[in-house]
């Protein structure tokens, strides 16, 4: 059902999911529950990919009747949407890549939530435990099985920038889509998408059709940068500490372009890792 810019609907899962317990479902499910209003956030922002707003609060703010459920089946789940965004349809049906980014919210958010249920301590716990933490949620969500070759780019740089800078980040993006390389991004605009619309142009002429255009994102940005329809792999961190060492654990390299205080962040965070006496001898290449 659609009405005024909006849609109700029942999605289903492409491909296979793993089934949900009883008390994952009604641990998300509960509407006071703080599991479930992250969920209902992360998935406004999916399904709110095509917007130009950059304001999260405003997005809350025009769809504060969106709903989302779970609803269990016998061979998996599938999700009842009220008041959904009408820009992630066409012709009733969603979009395939917002289903698939969709369902990846729903499977990092309750991942994410059994790691910290079954160690409380892990917001002290030490850097070779969050480390681990890390490796198993971009394990979870395949990243690796993507990905085995050591050719997965880490681009940075802001989602707010001038048209050239955007346009050289396409040139840059498809030359290395040319030499067979994968792109990973923060999964927003500007400059997280340059790279991949360029990369994707490249893989084409190259005949690649399983091309990686990962995207790492955390609840606290995904509404200001919502992930981008290049996007063929998404994976949502806990926090923005653990998005910076996902890309650095993930990617076999970083091109670093124009940015604000974001970027900042991101190169100050490398510049320490590199600098670490115990990571002199480790080929890690960085482009600025």
């Amino acid at each position: 059902m659609q009405y005024e810019g909006r849609v109700d609907a029942l999605v289903a899962p492409k491909g296979a999911l793993e089934m949900l317990s009883q008390d994952e479902i009604i641990r998300i499910s509960e509407d006071s529950s703080e599991l479930h209003e992250l969920f209902r956030r992360c998935s406004l922002a999916i399904l709110n990919c095509g917007s130009d707003s950059d304001d999260p609060q405003a997005v809350l703010e025009e769809f504060h009747d969106f709903k989302i459920s779970i609803i269990q089946q016998e061979r998996g789940v599938k999700l009842q949407l009220v008041n959904a965004p009408s820009s992630a349809f066409v012709d009733g049906k969603m979009i395939q890549s917002v289903r698939e980014m969709l369902f990846c919210v729903l499977r990092d958010i309750i991942f994410t939530h059994h790691e910290y249920d079954l160690d409380s301590s892990l917001e002290n716990a030490s850097s070779d435990k969050i480390t681990n933490t890390v490796f198993n949620l971009l394990r979870n969500a395949n990243v690796f099985r993507r990905s085995p070759e050591p050719n997965l780019i880490v681009c940075w740089g802001g989602h707010s920038i001038a048209r050239h800078e955007y346009d050289y980040t396409k040139v840059v993006g498809h030359e290395l889509g040319l030499r067979e390389f994968n792109i990973c991004t923060g999964c927003g605009p500007g400059a997280m998408k340059g790279p991949m619309k360029g990369a994707a142009i490249a893989h084409t002429k190259q005949r690649i059709t399983d091309g990686v255009y990962l995207g790492l994102t955390e609840p606290g940005i995904i509404a200001a940068e919502s992930p981008n329809p290049i996007v063929n792999q998404l994976v949502i961190l806990p926090d923005i500490e653990k998005r910076l060492e996902a890309f650095v654990r993930a990617g076999h390299g970083i091109i670093v372009f124009p940015g604000g205080a974001g970027t900042a962040e991101e190169i100050l965070y490398l510049l320490g890792i590199l600098l670490h006496p115990n990571n002199k001898n480790i080929p890690f290449p960085v482009v600025f």
